[in-house]
């Protein structure tokens, strides 16, 4: 029983041991072949950075030697140039330029023996061959022999030649010259030649001597990666081939990100920067020409705001398709971001070509649009600058280019507008302007006027509007043309703030002076709602001067209401309105305002535009508009003022409507803090005020 078990366990002992063995063996096998894989690798690799330095080096020998040739010759050449010259400045110049001929053959010839000190160079620590060297020291060859002999031969000769093209040429520079020419210049070439063509023998042998190793080793390896395939590299291949088609295509979609618009697909503007210039360098080496139309979608924000942003990307999406269908496939369409849009023309025939694709592309972005059952009809402008030759600059180009969209913009949107020169003197002067509109804000050389607002009724002052004005140089700048640059480069918070101190000083030294003037309503912008402090300052302000919230109202316009509570807009007013301060809506019936926006609620007071009031009693279209708003304010609570009667017949039609209140140059026109003290004293019972206003 024992041997029979003993009998059993041995063989399993066996077994054990040579399995144990058999993957001993193996590992080792594995071991060695990478081992010797490792070791054909590096010796391969060594190999090869041997002959890539010999052949580095020995091109640069060749290249050396051809360049002796070629020199040998020049010196010859700038010899007989400044032998046969007629004329004194071309014997100068020869004489010159075969100094200098000489200088770098010379330099040249120890580059070739003694090599470089420079470690960055080829020939650095150069070791010349046997061969070479005797080609150097040795006859037939003895290049540094017939080297002094070329440098002594050409410096006697520029010894002896005369300077003056009109002296007598001595004996001994023509017997140099001779010397130079028959025999000295054309040894120096030959031997320069044989020693080339030892550089290119030497670099072939070695090539040849090396590549025979090389290919041995590269047999080997060949045969221990095929042995090993099966076990180890097939695997590993198609691992490796699986994460690099991964990253492959991971790159693909970066690169692809990198320059197209990830919602149209379009390209973006990283990628039009660098396409531009190449675009631009090529319209001006073949002389084409070559256009840019910058398009922006009209009122796009008002989609966005009142249907969504999914119908915003919808009119994008649109947008875009409708731009690639609508130009040729070597054109290319750009989205900037937002909504402005960018097509680059290449190689247009004419500017009759260019407007015929500009009135296609604006009449196709003008076809409605389905999005959710909603019919939506969306609109662009166009602004188109031309390159037909000359020094032009893509920077130039794309302001040309929103030059002309801003006319296109200015004269009712929904067009294109070709770019003129004087559109540049025109943006010069807005540089200009927004320069020392900064200027005017950092010393705050600004004035605020105000304008009453009276009762109908009684002709009692129920407020006062703060308006900023601007004196630069002798001459006052309207508020409708700086206004607009400020907005556009950003500056209405800074301004604001200016407006704001010295209206609110000036209505606090009223209120404790016991003036009546009402409310006095401050103009606020979208920028100045954004500040984040805007809120906390505009209090404090009021606090510090000594100004009850309940005096004072900020005057908005319809497209503020619009903007999204989450930029902050929203709850600003909010917290504004619930600390006393009242809100009154600017310009009512002329911008995009929803009546869910419209309520006791939200807003104090509607202002009447003026061109609604302007001619009251000859347009019965506007006298049906301000009844309309009258009464849509009456029933819903809130208090209307009418901005711009200037007439009393105006201020007649107002009444009769039930207009409560007015303002406009009927009233008053704006005035400085001063006069409108003296005006608000004069009028606090409103007793003459009232019978001033006639009433049908």
């Amino acid at each position: 029983m024992e041997t029979s078990q003993r009998d059993w366990a041995e063989p399993g002992s066996e077994h054990r041991k040579l399995a144990h063995g058999l993957m001993h063996k193996t590992k080792a096998s594995y071991v060695a072949a990478l081992i010797l894989i490792g070791s054909l690798a590096t010796a391969s690799f060594f190999l090869l950075s041997s002959v890539i330095s010999a052949n580095i080096q020995k091109t640069a020998l060749i290249e050396l030697g051809s360049r002796q040739q070629l020199l040998s010759q020049r010196i010859l050449l700038t010899a007989t140039e400044a032998y046969t010259a007629e004329a004194q400045w071309l014997r100068t110049q020869a004489r010159q330029n075969l100094t200098a001929t000489l200088v770098a053959f010379l330099a040249n010839e120890k580059l070739l023996r003694d090599g470089s000190p420079d470690p960055q160079s080829p020939l650095y620590r150069l070791a010349l061959s046997e061969e070479a060297t005797k080609l150097f020291d040795e006859a037939p060859g003895q290049i540094d022999a017939s080297t002094r002999i070329l440098a002594h031969t050409v410096n006697s000769f520029l010894d002896m030649l005369p300077t003056s093209v009109s002296a007598p040429m001595p004996d001994d520079a023509v017997a140099h010259f001779s010397a130079l020419r028959l025999y000295v210049a054309e040894k120096v070439r030959r031997e320069y030649e044989t020693l080339t063509r030892l550089f290119s023998s030497e670099a072939a042998e070695k090539g040849a001597a090396v590549e025979k190793i090389h290919l041995t080793v590269f047999v080997l390896t060949l045969l221990l990666l095929l042995a090993e395939a099966i076990l180890i590299f097939r695997p590993l291949v198609r691992r490796v081939v699986s994460c690099t088609s991964e990253l492959l295509k991971a790159r693909d979609q970066m690169n692809f990100a990198a320059n197209h618009d990830a919602l149209t697909g379009l390209y973006n503007r990283a990628f039009l920067n660098d396409y531009m210039e190449t675009a631009l360098a090529t319209a001006k080496r073949k002389g084409e020409m070559m256009a840019v139309i910058h398009l922006d979608l009209d009122h796009f924000k008002t989609i966005n705001d009142t249907m969504g942003h999914a119908a915003g990307d919808a009119v994008l999406i649109e947008t875009a398709m409708r731009l690639v269908t609508t130009v040729r496939d070597s054109d290319v369409c750009v989205r900037l971001g937002g909504d402005e849009f960018t097509v680059i023309l290449n190689d247009v025939g004419s500017e009759a070509d260019v407007v015929d694709v500009a009135e296609r592309i604006v009449a196709g972005l003008k076809q409605p649009l389905d999005f959710a059952g909603t019919s939506l009809k969306p609109s662009a402008s166009a602004g188109i600058a031309l390159y037909q030759g000359g020094n032009g600059t893509v920077g130039d180009l794309i302001v040309n280019a929103d030059l002309a969209l801003y006319l296109a913009k200015a004269e009712g949107r929904g067009g294109y507008q070709l770019f003129a020169t004087t559109l540049r003197d025109k943006f010069e002067e807005k540089v200009n302007l927004e320069r020392e509109l900064r200027e005017a804000i950092a010393s705050q050389a600004f004035a605020v006027h105000y304008q009453p607002q009276v009762s109908l009724q009684g002709g009692k002052v129920i407020g006062v509007e703060a308006l900023v004005r601007w004196e630069m140089t002798g001459r006052n700048v309207s508020p409708g043309e700086f206004l607009p640059v400020a907005e556009k480069a950003g500056l209405m918070p800074a301004l604001g703030r200016i407006v704001f101190a010295k209206a609110i000083a000036t209505g606090a030294e009223w209120h404790r002076a016991g003036i009546d003037f009402g409310r006095l309503s401050l103009n606020v912008s979208a920028q100045e709602l954004r500040e984040a402090d805007f809120a906390g300052h505009l209090l404090d302000l009021l606090k510090q001067e000594g100004l009850p919230t309940r005096l004072v109202a900020l005057e908005i316009v319809e497209t503020v209401m619009l903007d999204d509570e989450n930029t902050g807009i929203g709850l600003t007013l909010k917290r504004l309105r619930k600390a006393g301060i009242r809100l009154e809506l600017d310009d009512f019936g002329t911008g995009y305002a929803s009546l869910a926006h419209i309520s006791a609620n939200e807003v104090d007071r509607l202002k009447i535009d003026r061109r609604f009031v302007r001619d009251i009693d000859k347009n019965p279209a506007n006298t049906k508009i301000v009844k309309a708003i009258i009464e849509l304010a009456r029933g819903l609570g809130i208090s209307i003022v009418a901005e711009g009667a200037e007439t009393d017949v105006e201020l007649s039609w107002l009444h009769d409507l039930g207009c409560p209140a007015v303002q406009g140059y009927g009233i008053a026109f704006p005035m400085p803090s001063t006069q409108a003290e003296a005006w608000l004293e004069t009028h606090s019972t409103g007793a003459q005020r009232a019978e001033a206003i006639h009433v049908a």
